[in-house]
């Protein structure tokens, strides 16, 4: 990606600037939840939805999971990891020097739970079946939650409090509690593994 203030090639999934004037400037990474309106909605019934005019036009159309390596994109990776299909989605967790590849598992209804680098994290689904990105596990109490499916809602054990896609709480004792963001991407495989060669596949 190109900015147009400085002309800066930044890296689309580790914000570094790789070339240009600002070349090794980090930009922070902040959380950004794929999900479903009707899941959105849910979690935040007096959310304000942004004006799509906004004076750009869309330049081509990207669908996640398709099969896109063609061509000269193909030439700029210097490999193609073949352990998973190459455009498979998935959610890449990163911790310290440690990075973990969980496939996506539409409507799979069941938690997944991992340490990465030694921190418990969480990779759960809203109601609709589309998977969260990683979260900490454990409070500022020192309390590390676990995670289960109850009547189609997602709570934690510990509490009984249900915990949506955005992961603050909804209902129980901890309601209004945000769980910490762990850096971590919904995105393809190709990219992610060309990024993190050194990635483990979450099973």
């Amino acid at each position: 990606m190109v900015d147009d203030q400085t002309g800066t090639t930044w890296g689309h999934l580790d914000g570094l600037a790789v070339a240009g004037s600002l070349e090794g400037a980090q930009l922070p990474i902040l959380p950004l939840q794929m999900t479903t309106w009707g899941a959105w909605v849910d979690a935040n019934p007096s959310t304000t939805v942004i004006d799509v005019d906004t004076g750009y036009a869309y330049r081509e159309q990207v669908q996640l999971g398709r099969d896109a390596l063609r061509g000269g994109f193909l030439n700029t990776l210097d490999g193609i990891d073949e352990r998973l299909p190459a455009g498979e989605l998935v959610i890449g967790v990163l911790v310290g020097s440690e990075a973990v590849t969980f496939p996506i598992e539409v409507g799979t209804a069941r938690p997944r739970q991992a340490e990465v680098d030694g921190i418990p994290v969480v990779i759960l689904e809203d109601a609709n079946g589309v998977p969260s990105l990683a979260y900490h596990r454990a409070l500022s109490d020192g309390r590390v939650l676990s995670f289960e499916r109850v009547d189609g809602a997602i709570r934690d054990v510990e509490t009984g409090t249900r915990w949506p896609a955005s992961w603050l709480g909804l209902e129980g004792e901890l309601a209004g509690v945000q769980l910490t963001f762990v850096t971590s991407f919904f995105t393809e495989w190709y990219g992610w593994a060309a990024f993190h060669p050194e990635t483990t596949i979450f099973s």
